[in-house]
């Protein structure tokens, strides 16, 4: 009896002993858990932080021009020409207002993917330039189209249209930079499976200190009224459509971005989340 008690003693005790260890183990993991959830939050209000301090130092820039000139207007000895010019620059502060919030909405709208439409990349590369020569800080800028061939792909036209637009205005804000006559190139090549939209400026080129962090958000590349989000779109943006956004090359007077995009991508997304894959029809 003396021994069945003392084995009992034993195996209770070695019971108590793997308990520990699981609860050690839990904790543990517990611990973990918790540390790498707060490092994401952190991160997380480190973004929110960064976004919130250049919204409210873009929309005050703009704000400020807009109730200046605002003043200037109620002046009764101004003229015409000076009244339009005002006028002028208002409207111009508001469509950079609206752009900047555009920008922060599309970056917050990560992964929404518009049904996709065949059609000619050439089309959507001409409404982009189109949009861009309407830009203030484009109108003044040759942007020189290479010839475009009769390139077809499965695309999101409107987000793609905006990466372009994106890419060809910071080409133009580089361009007026330039110590010559500003110019900008695009060009449209296409590949069995690939379509490349090039564009080229001839500003001063991109400063070695942001280039490696060049598509990361809020980088501005030294402009001082950007939203730092134009070349994240533009990434993201190709990457939806099965491509990229490369810089190429960056020197003086020579910078040259590279989007690229699949053909069918999107239209093989499309059929997989709906389940009508041709590949999966024909199987039993």
């Amino acid at each position: 009896m003396g021994a069945h008690r003392r084995e009992t003693e034993i195996s209770d005790r070695g019971n108590i002993l793997m308990f520990d260890k699981g609860v050690g183990l839990n904790l543990r993991n517990e611990s973990q858990r918790r540390v790498q959830n707060e490092l994401i939050e952190a991160e997380r209000m480190s973004v929110i932080g960064i976004m919130a301090c250049s919204i409210s130092h873009d929309m005050r820039h703009s704000l400020s021009a807009i109730y200046a000139n605002a003043e200037f207007l109620e002046r009764h000895d101004l003229c015409a020409s000076e009244r339009a010019d005002l006028v002028l620059e208002i409207q111009e502060a508001v469509l950079a207002m609206t752009e900047r919030l555009d920008s922060l909405m599309q970056f917050g709208s990560s992964g929404r993917i518009n049904p996709p439409v065949h059609e000619r990349v050439s089309l959507v590369v001409e409404r982009a330039v189109a949009a861009v020569k309407f830009h203030p800080e484009g109108r003044n800028v040759p942007i020189t189209v290479g010839k475009l061939p009769p390139a077809e792909a499965d695309i999101d036209a409107r987000n793609l249209e905006s990466a372009i637009y994106n890419l060809l205005l910071n080409a133009c804000q580089a361009a007026t930079r330039s110590t010559d006559v500003p110019e900008v190139q695009v060009h449209l090549t296409e590949g069995d499976e690939r379509i490349y939209i090039t564009i080229l400026d001839n500003g001063p080129g991109i400063p070695a200190s942001v280039r490696r962090t060049l598509f990361d958000p809020f980088v501005t590349a030294g402009k001082p009224n950007g939203t730092g989000l134009g070349l994240t779109l533009a990434r993201r943006i190709a990457e939806e459509h099965g491509g990229s956004v490369c810089l190429e090359e960056s020197i003086q007077e020579s910078t040259v971005f590279t989007l690229s995009l699949t053909k069918r991508r999107l239209l093989a997304l499309e059929e997989l989340f709906s389940g009508t894959n041709p590949r999966n029809a024909a199987q039993p």
